[in-house]
């Protein structure tokens, strides 16, 4: 499979390339190619070691040079199972990544395979139950993600990072500069992104999705809201490569904070309102999100919270 099978090239500024995946076809998250002019950089190298591969090859063709530097956003698989396809390469991430990552331990095959099978089956449970188009769609694609990946699993090694960071590290090219930071965790325990402040150019990872449902599952929403709050006040930004969706301009910091606000307002509401989660999901997904990508990740987060806000509602009245 060539790179166009994975995802697509988009010139977002002078010198930097966003690779916006294809859906379904097991690359998942979005990456980027910084040429700062006298180095080539990665951010995030999908979820397949091919995908990486044609990344690998697509940057190297772009830039004249081999990459020198993969940065990874955070731990979530989609964003760096790519990693061993850039041998040579310096790996780097936030500290509170690596922990992660080593906490989990080595993967092994069979246990593996066995629960993306799991998940597998269950999503096309739900996708022969649902009614809304996008969801069956959306659901569609992540069966078809998951189904690459599960090939590809036998051939996966993880490979952490060689370098961490707790706060900045910046890679100062001939050209332009590449800003790697953390302001702490938010969509994940520790999550990073890259800035380059020359062509005001934000890599957000999945702290800023292009009009797509972030996964809030292992997140913190009162510290992703205020990442995002120091990202509109401290950073100058111009366009935003996300970790999901399209090549998207600075508004979509504040639909990103809408977002977690209003589903955290709207799944209070539903707690407290005595009426089961199978009514409220029955009300489909509120405007305007209802028109986003990754539809289906709206259900795993209004079951998150509504079972949280349940929970807390039923220890404050002793019940």
């Amino acid at each position: 499979m060539g790179a166009s099978d994975f995802f697509t090239i988009e010139q977002a500024a002078e010198g930097i390339w966003a690779a916006i995946v294809v859906p379904g076809s097991g690359a998942l998250g979005n990456a980027a190619i910084l040429d700062l002019g006298d180095r080539t950089v990665v951010v995030d190298s999908f979820m397949l070691p091919q995908a990486g591969e044609a990344l690998r090859e697509t940057a190297e063709a772009l830039t004249g040079r081999t990459v020198g530097i993969v940065v990874n956003t955070h731990f979530h698989g989609d964003h760096h199972y790519g990693n061993q396809a850039f041998p040579g390469s310096t790996i780097i991430s936030t500290q509170g990544t690596k922990e992660l990552l080593q906490g989990f331990g080595v993967p092994v095959v069979e246990v593996w395979q066995s629960a993306l099978r799991k998940q597998i089956t269950g999503f096309a449970e739900t996708k022969a139950k649902q009614t809304d188009d996008r969801i069956k769609a959306a659901l569609e694609a992540e069966i078809a993600d998951k189904e690459q990946l599960f090939l590809a699993v036998p051939t996966i090694t993880r490979v952490m990072a060689q370098l961490t960071f707790t706060e900045r590290l910046t890679l100062h090219g001939s050209a332009r500069t590449a800003q790697i930071m953390s302001y702490g965790g938010g969509h994940t325990q520790s999550d990073a992104f890259v800035y380059v402040p020359e062509e005001k150019v934000l890599v957000a990872g999945d702290l800023v999705l292009g009009s797509h449902h972030p996964a809030m599952l292992n997140g913190d929403s009162a510290s992703w809201l205020r990442i995002l709050e120091r990202l509109e006040q401290e950073l100058v930004v111009g366009c935003i490569i996300p970790g999901h969706g399209q090549v998207v301009g600075p508004g979509s910091l504040t639909d990103m904070k809408n977002y977690l606000q209003d589903i955290l307002v709207y799944a209070r509401k539903a707690a407290a309102s005595g009426l089961s989660l199978e009514h409220w999901l029955a009300q489909g997904i509120p405007e305007p999100y209802d028109e986003w990508g990754s539809s289906h990740v709206f259900e795993w987060n209004f079951r998150w919270l509504f079972d949280q806000y349940s929970a807390e509602l039923k220890e404050g009245s002793g019940v």
